[in-house]
């Protein structure tokens, strides 16, 4: 089984080389990374969707520093149980909720049917980086649940 931890890591060192291979105009070197990254996209996609959503979000975890996933405003899930089920399967035990769409509130009590624990409120790094503050982002608060 993949793991998120690794083909996170593996996406980070690709783009790192490509922005290496960018500044020094390495066109060929260029050309061989975005095969490997396609070939990570492709490694992704086989796993199924509901691995490949949650590399997007852990992706999105480790850009904006957190140490949880966040559910965020762009939170569009219709099947809570369906996500809560893959956070299991890939070893997600704790993820943050910081939706405050009007029905944010019946989704976290979808959490809960589901099994999951609300273990209070915290602080997170929210989605809108801070302009001129060097990959600094808003903070925001959010509901912290145990799977």
């Amino acid at each position: 089984m993949r793991t998120l931890e690794n083909d996170y890591r593996t996406y980070a060192e690709l783009k790192a080389a490509f922005d290496e291979a960018e500044k020094a105009k390495a066109e060929t070197r260029q050309a061989e990374i975005r095969k490997a990254y396609e070939d990570l996209k492709e490694a992704v996609r086989a796993e199924g969707k509901a691995y490949a959503n949650l590399i997007n979000l852990y992706t999105d975890m480790k850009r904006r520093g957190n140490e949880y996933i966040d559910l965020a405003d762009c939170y569009s899930y219709q099947d809570e149980e369906a996500l809560i089920e893959s956070f299991r399967t890939y070893g997600i035990d704790h993820f943050t909720f910081s939706s405050s769409w009007s029905s944010a509130v019946e989704s976290a009590w979808k959490f809960q049917e589901a099994g999951c624990k609300l273990e209070g409120l915290v602080e997170i790094n929210g989605q809108n980086e801070i302009f001129m503050k060097n990959g600094e982002f808003e903070k925001k608060h959010a509901y912290l649940f145990r799977v």
